[in-house]
């Protein structure tokens, strides 16, 4: 019978010497991970450095919550309710869009179809989501729909983070659309830029674009890509 490998084979002297063992078993392999980095450190330090920046991208640095506010009691529209996507007291004044709805539409609905939310975290700007009453917007340059954006504008500028005055947008679809351009219209020296989203037929007034730059896009719904469009639009603008 052949000789057996193993501690059997090895005399009793010798069975606590390594090389006892190396010689019984044949050499026993070494660590193949220094060697494997040391072949692969830069392709596996690129593809962490690529999977860190796509995160970024998709999900925002330090990205910002929707909170749902009212109106503090000192303004003129106090118990209003708006949802805000901005992070609290920012170190440098960022821009600041107010994103009106048609009527009939809930506002956090409105905010996940938007894409408005997540746009924002990767440019950096302030965002509200003002909310009309009863689902109706009034369409009012002198009513109290538009002293409640005004009032918004002034909450967040004070109370929540710092707002760059010469960069203040709004964009509305629908019914949101023709009061963003009637507040506008009546305070040209507050807005940068007004986006007008919706199919309207004709285009609905009052035109103020010598005075602040509108972007009027004639789709039916504001999602990701209009909104895209529109910040391309506005970011440029500037009071």
């Amino acid at each position: 019978m052949p000789p057996r490998h193993g501690a059997a084979n090895i005399p009793a002297a010798n069975r606590h010497h390594p090389s006892a063992w190396c010689d019984s078993f044949g050499d026993v392999p070494a660590n193949p991970l220094p060697a494997w980095w040391k072949k692969n450190s830069r392709t596996a330090i690129i593809a962490i450095v690529v999977i860190a920046v796509l995160y970024t991208f998709a999900h925002g640095s330090g990205a910002a919550k929707t909170t749902e506010k009212e109106i503090p009691d000192s303004y003129a529209s106090k118990g209003r309710v708006l949802l805000i996507h901005a992070k609290k007291k920012s170190k440098s004044p960022v821009p600041l869009v107010l994103v009106l709805s048609d009527d009939n539409t809930r506002t956090k609905v409105f905010e996940n179809d938007s894409g408005v939310s997540r746009l924002a975290d990767r440019r950096h700007f302030a965002l509200a989501y003002p909310e009309p009453v009863a689902s109706q917007w009034q369409v009012d340059a002198n009513g109290p729909d538009a002293q409640y954006l005004k009032d918004v504008i002034d909450y967040l500028s004070k109370d929540w983070t710092k707002v760059d005055a010469s960069r203040v947008y709004i964009w509305g679809l629908g019914e949101g659309a023709r009061l963003a351009l009637a507040l506008v219209c009546a305070n040209p020296n507050q807005f940068a830029a007004v986006g007008v989203v919706g199919q309207f037929d004709p285009d609905p007034g009052p035109n103020c674009d010598t005075q602040v730059p509108t972007d009027r896009e004639r789709v039916a719904t504001l999602d990701k890509d209009t909104s895209a469009r529109l910040w391309s639009f506005s970011s440029s603008k500037v009071r």
